[in-house]
């Protein structure tokens, strides 16, 4: 099974985004959070899916969400 990774997913601003969603979720894509206010649409999905979805008609872009760890607080930074 391929890895499972997070995406963020960028919807047209005249794209029906709760539309857009559904067809996400029927191409394999697991929906986590609808952001209606800022056109977006998070989840998770393996890449092959990931690519797939980019040419689902109101989706604008793909991007991988990306980790960052800033360390404890306090820390010496080197």
């Amino acid at each position: 099974m391929a890895q499972q990774k997070r995406w963020t997913v960028s919807a047209a601003l005249d794209a029906p985004l709760n539309e857009v969603a559904r067809k996400l979720t029927e191409a394999g894509f697991v929906v986590d959070k609808v952001l209606t206010e800022i056109g977006c649409i998070t989840g998770s999905a393996d890449t092959a899916v990931a690519e797939r979805v980019q040419s689902i008609p109101g989706v604008t872009d793909v991007s991988e969400e990306l980790a960052f760890d800033i360390g404890p607080p306090n820390d010496d930074v080197m």
